[in-house]
């Protein structure tokens, strides 16, 4: 008996000095019957599980994930998801029905399943950014037995006031800067009225992109940071083949045209609707990050209730921390990591 289990743990031991291998795999997966693209890939599996949910809805960040924070590699093992018909998930026959908010939180909770079992962990540290940081408020409010931890960039918080609060700022921005024709376009789509993003204009929908893309062009005044055509030559990397580059923008119009069909995606407010979370959160923001206004989702930090919670300054940041500050992001990933885990 005492020979028997002292060859047991003789095994035992081993097994944890062999070696562990590096883990690189891309594929599509069947996630709630689509076809998403995934990649899974760190240097030891042994490591802290990472989840990215990019921005957008639709806009597939994993050019610029690979280009600016393939270091994660060496301290979690990082999952790159490409959400549904984005990116490389892209199919030019997907139904138009199935852009819906309930369907993207459902998808992280099929992943995140999937991760656990394929992966053997218990609990993932999740990573959101700008529509990501959304999703990702949705999914560990309502799935909170899957994460360690939510670290947000970009939080949204509420439909109106922050378009009120960006808009505000890039008018004000513009006079400052004197931009004529940037300020007439401005006063000529006006205030937004209300969180329904097919109304918030009086132009409509298209009153969203004249104002981000006002403030993106203002960035490039205002700091020394990314703008919209580092986001757009990131789709040069080597992560994507020329279809994919050709469908890219495909993808981005298929889902920010559809998604406004779906009353779920508009007039939300985390304020009202979730005051509390179940699960530690670490908010990281820009300091000039208007898109989605870092002054507001530092309201919602303050009044958010949670187990642990932190908020962190990027001082050098707008929209991007992730690619304006990379070091300074691994860093705040991996201590927060190390907190959680």
């Amino acid at each position: 008996m005492i020979l028997l289990a002292t060859l047991w743990l003789i095994a035992c031991r081993e097994k944890e000095a062999e070696p562990a291998l590096p883990i690189a795999e891309s594929q599509l997966l069947s996630i709630n019957n689509t076809k998403q693209f995934v990649m899974i890939r760190g240097e030891n599996p042994r490591n802290p599980v990472l989840l990215f949910l990019h921005g957008g809805p639709g806009v597939s960040e994993l050019g610029g994930l690979r280009k600016y924070n393939s270091d994660l590699e060496k301290h979690f093992t990082v999952v790159y998801w490409d959400q549904r018909n984005a990116g490389k998930s892209y199919d030019p026959a997907f139904p138009a029905s199935e852009i819906k908010v309930s369907k993207y939180v459902e998808d992280v909770n099929a992943l995140a399943r999937y991760l656990k079992e394929r992966l053997k962990v218990r609990k993932i540290l999740l990573v959101g950014h700008s529509w990501g940081s959304r999703l990702g408020m949705l999914a560990v409010q309502k799935y909170p037995e899957h994460f360690s931890a939510f670290v947000s960039t970009g939080q949204e918080v509420a439909a109106y006031e922050g378009e009120l609060q960006s808009y505000r700022y890039t008018l004000a921005k513009a006079k400052e800067l004197k931009k004529t024709e940037m300020i007439q376009q401005l006063e000529a789509i006006g205030e937004p009225r209300g969180g329904d993003y097919r109304t918030m204009y009086r132009i409509g929908p298209e009153g969203f992109s004249v104002q981000k893309y006002a403030l993106l062009e203002l960035n490039k005044d205002i700091y020394d940071g990314f703008t919209i055509e580092d986001l757009y030559a990131n789709i040069e990397s080597g992560e994507y083949t020329a279809e994919e580059k050709a469908n890219y923008m495909k993808a981005v119009n298929f889902t920010n045209e559809h998604i406004l069909s779906d009353e779920a995606y508009h007039n939300f407010d985390f304020r009202k609707q979730f005051p509390t979370v179940s699960i530690p959160v670490f908010f990281i923001g820009g300091k000039y990050d208007y898109i989605t206004p870092t002054p507001l989702a530092k309201e919602y930090f303050d009044m958010l209730k949670a187990p642990k919670k932190e908020f962190i300054l990027f001082e050098q940041s707008g929209h991007d921390p992730a690619w304006e500050e990379p070091q300074r992001f691994h860093d705040e990933l991996i201590r927060t990591g190390k907190l959680v885990n």
